[in-house]
């Protein structure tokens, strides 16, 4: 169930830039400056005439209209999205057919639809609606050329170079402030020694995990962990060595856990762990495995540290994650407290 929601566990995939009302507003006024243009236009349209302009925009508007409802009551997908984008483009191009000037000012529709969907949906909808664009173009325009009688004249062609220039550098740029943004999230989200998801990430993602479990059932485990001598290694073999020990702890803690599974550095020497579809018998294998190989690998190398870890299942009244926290950082303590009754 969880590998439906990808963005909870991946906090680096980039955002899309998407402002639902300014975008339905701007579809409106988009709809009514076309048929102002038409209406006043000193020369007869191409094909069609005004009464039809008014009819075919009236179910634009209609259209998009119920599109907004739809939007604020449910929300919105992919096909959704890509249906809005086909009804702008035909909108466009029937424009463009329409119109009897030898190089149409309508072709702007297309650009703007093109920059206006991209821009708000993310670099792969700007791919998807180039491509829209460039079908709709390449049977509108021919079809405006047809009906006027007219070889295309030699303007035309700068304007479609212009326009695909125009389309290429919006492109750019948005993939720039986009990879951009990315870094920020990364560097807002994830512990910059470890390359982990650093406490703000995991309390954002644990609490929709919790909010996804009161709908769905998903079994969690939480697991609280902390390093064993960790303050003697820094005083010791100094903090370089310290911070190799964090870190490889993080990668042996991503290559035991399945990428469903959260790991994040809490603070210090602390880190947390969430393990989605498990029960408190795997987790405690799971865990188990991760001590030995962590301890190993500190016989080898000569360090002094160990791992202790506190495991909580969850039942079905534990719904605020400070409790749950608090529930596993009290089994954390028992743990440390049975090692030292052990070494005494």
């Amino acid at each position: 169930m969880i590998q439906d929601h990808p963005e909870i566990m991946h906090p680096q995939e980039p955002a899309v830039f998407y402002i639902p009302l300014y975008q339905f507003v701007a579809r409106i006024l988009l709809g009514a400056i076309t048929v102002v243009y038409f209406y006043f236009l000193p020369i007869p349209l191409l094909v069609f005439d005004i009464h039809f302009v008014i009819i075919y925009f009236f179910f634009y508007f209609s259209i998009h209209i119920v599109w907004w409802r739809h939007f604020r009551q449910k929300g919105i997908g992919a096909y959704e999205i890509r249906l809005a984008n086909w009804v702008d483009l035909a909108s466009g191009g029937i424009s463009v057919m329409m119109d009897p000037y030898s190089i149409p000012p309508t072709l702007m529709l297309i650009l703007i639809i093109v920059l206006g969907n991209g821009i708000q949906h993310g670099l792969k909808n700007f791919i998807v609606t180039s491509k829209n664009a460039v079908i709709t173009c390449s049977i509108s325009i021919p079809l405006h050329f047809y009906l006027s009688g007219q070889w295309p004249p030699y303007g035309l062609y700068f304007c479609i170079v212009f326009i695909f220039i125009c389309v290429h550098y919006a492109y750019y740029l948005q993939q720039r402030i986009e990879n951009l943004k990315t870094q920020a999230e990364n560097l807002s989200q994830l512990d910059e020694l470890t390359g982990v998801m650093n406490r703000r990430a995991f309390i954002k993602s644990a609490e929709y995990l919790l909010s996804l479990r009161a709908r769905n059932q998903i079994p969690l485990v939480f697991v609280f962990a902390d390093l064993d001598g960790f303050k003697n290694v820094n005083d010791k073999h100094g903090h370089a060595a310290g911070d190799l020990v964090l870190k490889t702890l993080s990668m042996m803690a991503i290559q035991n856990l399945r990428k469903t599974d959260i790991v994040a550095r809490y603070g210090g020497d602390e880190f947390v762990f969430i393990l989605t579809n498990s029960d408190l018998e795997n987790a405690m294998m799971v865990m188990d495995r991760l001590e030995a190989q962590f301890i190993n690998w500190a016989g080898i190398h000569n360090i002094g540290v160990g791992l202790s870890f506190g495991i909580k299942d969850l039942t079905e009244s534990e719904k605020k994650l400070d409790e749950i926290m608090h529930a596993a950082d009290e089994r954390l303590y028992q743990a440390k407290r049975k090692k030292r009754l052990q070494q005494t």
